[in-house]
């Protein structure tokens, strides 16, 4: 008994150590005091505009405050099942713009006057909380348009984006303040004082904190399945609808938007660099997004420089050996290439390097063929290559002479004839020069210009 008294003890112990956490309390405890304050101003809003305002800040953050509880119990269960062995995917930057929503005014049953709505989208990824600008329609309105941009940074792979439409009828937004209001005007010009009778201060003090009149009218979720670096039509998932056709917002259900994710392991020009040795031959190497690159440490006198080119896939196999500072890595299809290091510390850091970027492939694979402002190139063979430098839009070819290196000969081996190679390799620079053409970087990007390589 004692002991299992002893564990409960310690599970209570555990228990409110990972409950408690003081940034989060403190934004819910924000959140709280900004529903007050919005409260108090809806009592003594008197335009609809300062009206509608109020309704949608309240919802904001009626749904911050429910985003940060629920991350609270998120951070619970992670604590229980957390495991710090495993390595984590690189962070991505996802963007969501040019949502466009379709009316449809014929199946709305109501006077002319009263197609009137304000209208806004609200996107969420855990507890941020992103929301448009407002935008107000008519009957005369054909489709609704929000044309900011929503930027979401540092968001982990298995990641959910909630967009949420949230509609309200303008001629049911002054329905119950302007009441209220004009009653305590009255009861005050009557009366010549603040003070409310007591029945009145109780009730008041009793009731529940109003809730914002915006109705949600449909949602849709986003992953990195969703992701495309043009703007595509998407279905969304229509809420029930409103009893008071009033509150019905006229909108298709489906919607065009621009949904682009940008991983930040694909933005790096390297991840890590070092010298590595093969067949006594020294390379100075660069692990790059999708491939390890080496080039031939030389003296100045001499006239051939030698490079190669592994591909680093999700499906690629990092192994070392024991008692020797040496790396192997394994590709289906390609020879098994075994590079040394001098000391064991750049051996573990070379190892890590290179299967922190397999976590990456892994984890942003389903977004390779969308990225809307790299480079995207596939590796071939190492036994089928032909060696070209693609800098800028110059095309030089390289010299062809042999190395002692393994991974050298290993590029420069082929069985296949001159005319195919020709025509093969005419192909492949004609897709370079259109994926050149295409090459678009963000505005809002800050990094500097980047020269991109290409092995061929």
């Amino acid at each position: 008994m004692e002991s299992m008294s002893t564990l409960n003890n310690r599970e209570k112990r555990v228990v409110s150590f990972f409950i408690w956490d003081p940034e989060l309390e403190r934004k819910i405890d924000r959140e709280v005091k900004m529903i007050d304050g919005i409260s108090k101003l809806l009592n003594v809003a008197t335009t609809l505009e300062q009206t509608i305002e109020c309704h949608k800040a309240l919802i904001l953050s009626q749904q911050r405050m429910l985003a940060f509880m629920a991350e609270i119990q998120r951070k619970q269960q992670n604590l229980l099942k957390s495991d710090d062995t495993n390595m984590e995917a690189a962070k991505s930057t996802v963007v969501l713009s040019d949502i466009r929503l379709p009316l449809i005014w014929t199946g709305m049953k109501a006077k002319s006057g009263q197609k009137r709505f304000a209208v806004f989208c609200l996107a969420r990824i855990g507890c941020e909380i992103i929301d448009t600008t407002m935008k107000y329609i008519d009957k005369k309105s054909t489709e609704i348009v929000f044309t900011e941009k929503l930027i979401f940074n540092n968001v982990p792979h298995d990641f959910q984006l909630h967009l949420e439409v949230y509609a309200l009828n303008k001629s049911l937004a002054l329905s119950s303040s302007v009441k209220d209001f004009a009653n305590r005007y009255s009861y005050f010009s009557t009366h010549g004082s603040q003070k409310m009778p007591k029945s009145n201060s109780n009730s008041s003090k009793s009731s529940v904190q109003p809730q914002s009149k915006f109705v949600l009218i449909a949602r849709k979720i986003f992953n990195k399945g969703s992701a495309d670096k043009m703007a595509k039509v998407y279905d969304l998932q229509m809420e029930r609808l409103q009893e008071n056709p009033l509150m019905r917002l006229p909108i298709r259900p489906s919607f065009i938007s621009r949904f682009t994710i940008q991983p930040l392991c694909y933005l790096c020009s390297s991840t890590y660099a070092g010298i590595l040795e093969t067949n006594n031959t020294q390379y100075s190497c660069t692990l790059a997004t999708g491939c390890l690159n080496g080039e031939e440490i030389v003296g100045d006198d001499a006239s051939d420089q030698h490079r190669f080119s592994i591909p680093i896939t999700s499906d690629t196999i990092i192994s070392t050996r024991d008692n020797q500072h040496s790396f192997i890595i394994e590709n289906l299809g390609f020879n098994r290439e075994e590079l040394f290091v001098h000391d064991v510390f750049t051996l573990r850091n070379w190892v890590r390097a290179l299967q922190q970027q397999i976590v990456d492939m892994r984890a942003w694979e389903p977004t390779i063929e969308h990225l809307p402002s790299i480079m995207n190139h596939s590796h071939g063979s190492l036994n089928s290559l032909v060696k070209y430098s693609i800098i800028g839009t110059n095309l030089t070819k390289e010299s062809m002479s042999p190395t002692k290196s393994r991974s050298v000969d290993n590029v420069h081996q082929t069985d296949i004839s001159s005319q195919t190679m020709t025509n093969s390799t005419i192909n492949q620079l004609k897709n370079i020069n259109r994926i050149l053409d295409k090459i678009n970087f963000n505005e809002e990007s800050d990094n500097d210009t980047k020269t991109y390589q290409i092995r061929i």
